[in-house]
């Protein structure tokens, strides 16, 4: 049968597909085998889906509109220095799992992390963002974007802050992980090529 849908498996961590799952029943002393589906109502069809990795399975509302339990979003880059993907990591599954006040609270807090892994002194992050741009180290759109992600991560720590909706925390956690691409991941692979041809 066809697999359906691709994830992140939150038992196994590897991307797969889901395969509905076999299941047998008996009719006139015969046994037969078909995908495990249920159709609750009018474009709503309820599957198991097993794990083409790990074998385990998942319960899938249509083409994943609903996935329990939740998958796993797709990893961080590797060239982000393992503190800050970590963090970043974590903000990630707080978004999978609906919890979008931490997300974005994580999501500025790999912001911080960062501004000081690249040399800010201040324990304010908007004077931390201040000096990486006052030193050449962020362009004024990369402060845009760390600024973006300080303000839904403030109203998400504090109780007198906005609330956090989905669109919000998915728009920060982008751009934290933009934010990161930039100074970590980009410079990584130009580095990488000046070593494959020889260039100092």
């Amino acid at each position: 049968m066809a697999d359906l849908l691709s994830i992140y498996c939150p038992h196994c961590h590897r991307h797969t597909s889901l395969t509905p799952a076999p299941v047998k029943y008996k009719a006139n002393y015969s046994e037969y085998t078909t995908g495990a589906f249920w159709e609750k109502g009018y474009q709503e069809t309820w599957w198991i889906g097993v794990c083409n990795a790990c074998n385990m399975p998942v319960l899938v509302l249509n083409k994943g509109a609903r996935v329990y339990p939740a998958p796993l979003p797709k990893p961080s880059e590797q060239d982000i220095p393992e503190e800050i993907r970590t963090d970043l990591d974590e903000a990630k599954v707080c978004f999978s799992a609906g919890a979008y006040r931490a997300a974005a609270v994580m999501a500025r807090r790999t912001m911080q992390i960062a501004a000081t892994d690249k040399g800010a002194t201040s324990d304010k992050l908007v004077t931390q963002i201040h000096e990486l741009k006052q030193a050449g180290k962020i362009t004024a759109d990369l402060k845009d974007w760390a600024d973006a992600v300080r303000w839904i991560g403030n109203d998400a720590a504090h109780p007198t802050g906005s609330p956090v909706t989905q669109n919000d925390a998915e728009d920060v956690l982008h751009l934290a992980e933009q934010f990161l691409h930039v100074l970590y991941v980009a410079p990584a692979l130009a580095a990488g090529i000046r070593k494959r041809l020889g260039k100092s």
